[in-house]
């Protein structure tokens, strides 16, 4: 994993760092356009979703701020299709940060998780929610703010609510569609069927074994120049590792801040 000085030094470059108010402890950068999961996904048919994009993370930051870990989700295209704030994305950060843990990312994920979390933050809209590592619902005063024109979302949650030490913890972020059941809750991921269909994305499986994320922080995108070093492992790859035959879902592979 690079470091937190150089993440922060490519995002400057970049220019795709998070305007924060606290202290950013890490920006990851992730490449743009690449929404479609294993390689294929598409998103669905109705003109909501118009040229898609509602899924492209575009950086991922965490900040520090009156005691409060703060996580930044930049997508490149944020909707407001009904007029009742954001309802097409769907983001979530699932945490490790002890021994133990949830192997699995819930809410329709299908994804394993590299580091068995702790607890799991949904968001979607305006709700936002906590669960633990028995996906029962934690209590904290989470909020989620969504900013349609700059393109972020941003969950602000108590450090004191997150048990363990800090300088364990590893963080799972992931991006897909969001599906509130018509409810306007906070809902699932959005199924990805094996052909689009007006609400449902396509590129995917008719069984449910394969991803329902279409963006993810690859470890590709740790660095940005060949002399940082480090595996290359495209999302794709990684998104795609799942098997039909045994109903093993593909795992994601954790960040750590250093």
């Amino acid at each position: 994993m690079r470091s937190a000085l150089v993440l922060l030094l490519v995002g400057a470059i970049l220019g795709t760092a998070a305007a924060a108010s606290g202290e950013v402890l890490a920006i990851w950068i992730d490449p743009e356009g690449d929404d479609y999961g294993d390689g294929d996904y598409v998103y669905p048919l109705n003109e909501s979703f118009g040229e898609g994009g509602e899924a492209d993370l575009l950086s991922f930051a965490i900040e520090k701020e009156n005691g409060n870990l703060i996580f930044e989700y930049k997508i490149r295209n944020l909707v407001d299709p009904w007029g009742v704030g954001n309802r097409l994305t769907m983001v979530c950060v699932a945490i490790d940060t002890e021994e133990g843990g949830d192997k699995e990312l819930r809410r329709n994920a299908n994804c394993l998780l590299e580091a068995p979390s702790e607890y799991q933050i949904f968001a979607a809209g305006e709700t936002v929610q906590m669960i633990d590592a028995n996906s029962e619902p934690v209590d904290v005063e989470a909020t989620v703010e969504t900013d349609i024109e700059a393109g972020t979302i941003r969950i602000t949650v108590p450090i004191d609510a997150i048990d363990g030490a800090a300088a364990d913890w590893r963080f799972t972020p992931a991006v897909g569609l969001q599906d509130d059941y018509g409810a306007g809750g906070l809902g699932d991921f959005r199924d990805v069927k094996a052909e689009p269909e007006e609400w449902r994305g396509g590129g995917g499986h008719d069984l449910a074994i394969d991803p329902n994320v279409y963006d993810i922080i690859a470890p590709k995108a740790k660095r940005v120049l060949v002399i940082f070093g480090g595996d290359e492992i495209p999302q794709e790859e990684i998104l795609g590792d799942y098997d039909l035959e045994t109903g093993e879902m593909a795992t994601i592979p954790a960040l750590e801040i250093e």
